[in-house]
């Protein structure tokens, strides 16, 4: 499901103030554009009058756990179509909606392309609340979806009531269940020990501390999400981006064969795209490393000599004796 609304500029100086906050204590990790352009996020663009903000439901997959030490685990919005191209193509389409009565229509689209604090539009659109583990959840919906929107140079606004903060009163299942202890306290995460950074913005050797506490998650993670009461009893939806099946389920043994062009081949214009060949090759080893299994260890020394790259090799060395 699509959904958006359109909605007047809202005052993000509270927001702003604790993403300051977060930004000052160094969460943030190496990804420095999030410092670098901190200020724009205060600010809208001047031709600004209203924001379309919209989202696309992922919340199609059964929550289980994966017993399997041998599948490579993928977030659920990362094994299907990436929805950075979705979201803009059904954003445009509504934009040109809006032009053919708007004539004189300006707009920016945001999807996580620009410096806007999105979840901060998104709670005041009604789309749902700040949750402890500090993604924006539905009471009715759960927090399975992306977030985009457009600024409008031309005002639309609706003035709708943003949802009420108290659904995580007397909850912390997603702090206590983050396995690296990223939610470091309600409503703050440190980056640097988020899986999902780890697997995907992080261009580093990940340690052998964080790396054991991993498991088979490779690209992103999803245990916060998983574990909260109001995504086991949301209302599914219908999803217009499904699975693709050969990323629902991934092998470690066939991912360790993989080479680049089959790496473009089965992941082009999916998520996984943003990691590059190399960096995906070094959260299998994580994950390779992680089943403890001697074959599996051995058939992955092999590889990294094979491929020669000196990340994996660097991460190698590090997984060694885990």
């Amino acid at each position: 499901m699509f959904e958006y609304r359109i909605i007047k500029l809202p005052d993000l100086s509270i927001f702003y103030e604790h993403y300051l906050d977060w930004i000052n204590a160094g969460f943030y990790g190496e990804m420095t554009y999030l410092k670098v352009r901190a200020v724009e996020r205060s600010q809208y663009p001047e031709f600004a009058r209203s924001v379309l903000v919209a989202r696309l439901f992922y919340n199609d997959s059964k929550i289980t756990r994966v017993d399997s030490p041998y599948q490579f685990v993928v977030s659920r919005y990362a094994m299907r179509k990436d929805y950075h191209i979705v979201l803009k193509d059904l954003i445009g389409k509504v934009l040109f909606s809006i032009g053919e009565k708007k004539k004189s229509l300006r707009f920016k689209i945001f999807v996580d392309s620009s410096p806007v604090i999105e979840k901060a539009l998104g709670y005041f659109a009604g789309l749902g609340f700040w949750g402890i583990n500090t993604l924006l959840v539905d009471p009715e919906h759960g927090s399975f979806f992306n977030l985009g929107g457009a600024f409008l140079s031309v005002d639309l606004g609706e003035e709708i009531l943003p949802q009420r903060y108290d659904y995580c009163i007397g909850c912390n299942l997603c702090l206590s269940a983050c396995p690296t202890g990223a939610i470091i306290s309600p409503f703050v995460i440190d980056a640097r020990k988020c899986i999902s950074y780890l697997t995907i913005e992080y261009k580093g050797v990940i340690s052998k501390e964080l790396a054991t506490l991993m498991g088979n998650r490779g690209f992103g993670c999803d245990i916060c999400q998983e574990v909260c009461p109001l995504n086991t009893k949301a209302f599914k939806v219908e999803i217009l981006t499904p699975p693709i099946h050969t990323i629902s389920f991934l092998d470690i043994f066939e991912l360790l064969r993989l080479d680049e062009d089959r790496f473009v081949q089965r992941f082009k214009d999916t998520p996984i795209m943003r990691t590059g060949f190399i960096r995906f090759m070094r959260n299998v080893l994580v994950v390779a490393y992680n089943t403890r299994d001697e074959k599996v260890i051995a058939l992955t020394r092999a590889r990294v000599k094979e491929l020669g790259a000196e990340l994996l090799s660097m991460q190698q060395k590090e997984l060694e004796g885990i």
